[in-house]
This record gives structure tokens, sequence and C-alpha cells, in this order.
């Protein structure tokens, strides 16, 4: 075999375990998706949409985000990211501020109220693995981290 076919083989191979790898990753996240009980079980939980989720995860992240700042992180459509904020302030998940530098941008924060419904919603995914996976196996996935966030840093648009 020529070393041009064996370098393609050997991609090839890697492309499929890359693919495995991601598919797991979506199986993981299905499986940890919240559900009816899920809400039930969390006190603040208030049902949203992706999008809104998006926008809520990118204003946790970036405070003081313009709406154009997260359509741009997001990936989402400036007005998909509007209609999401209109909903995540009325149920008292953001705030919205006018610039400082220009009045006709306003800046997203996360109210505490948000803060405490992440931090319930964290703590469900890990009392699901907690009660799921072996802890040998929570520690080796923990090592993972850096790598995961990098990857999602990545694909941020």
């Amino acid at each position: 075999m020529s070393e041009k076919a064996e370098e393609l083989e050997e991609r090839l191979v890697f492309d499929d375990q890359l693919a495995d790898v991601m598919d797991a990753i979506n199986n993981v996240a299905r499986k940890l998706a919240l559900r009816g009980q899920d809400i039930r079980e969390i006190r603040e939980a208030v049902p949203l949409t992706g999008t809104e989720v998006e926008v809520l995860r990118e204003v946790l992240r970036s405070p003081g985000a313009t709406p154009t700042q997260i359509a741009a992180a997001t990936g989402l459509r400036r007005s998909n990211v509007s209609a999401a904020v209109r909903v995540l302030e009325s149920r008292d998940f953001i705030t919205k501020e006018q610039s400082a530098e220009d009045a006709r941008y306003v800046r997203l924060t996360a109210t505490e109220f948000a803060i405490e419904s992440t931090q319930s919603v964290r703590a469900l995914w890990v009392r699901r693995l907690r009660a799921a996976v072996p802890e040998e196996l929570l520690e080796q996935t923990v090592t993972f981290r850096e790598t995961l966030m990098a990857l999602d840093q990545a694909l941020r648009r």
C-alpha cells in the first residue's frame, strides 16, 4: 500500500473515531436533558426552548454582552436572540441595561434567579451521573473537562 493510501486510511479511521466521540457526547447530552419529572424536581425550573437556553448560557458566560455579540457567539440569528431575550427578561432570567458607551445598545446580565436555576440543573446532572455511573468512570470523565471545554470554545462562532 502506498504511503498516501496509508495516510488516507489512517485519516478515515481517525474520522470514524472522532464521529464516535461526538455521537457519545450527543447521546449523553440527550440522556441528561431535562424532562417533565425533572422540572417538577427543580422547583425553580421554568421550561425554556433550545434557543432561550443557548442565549441564557451565553449571557451567563459573558455578562454584559449585547444581543449582537450573543448572536455572533452562538450562531443564532439576531432576530431569534431578540425574541429569546424578551422571553428571558419576562421570566426574570435576565436584565437589560443601557450601554454606558452607546445608549443605542443594551447589555444583558443574568439574574440571581437564573444563576440559582442553572445551579439546580447542574446539581441534577451530577445526581443523575452519580446514581448511574461508577466513581472511577466519573473521575476519568473529569480528566477530559479541559479538552471538552476547549472544544466547546473552538466551536463557538
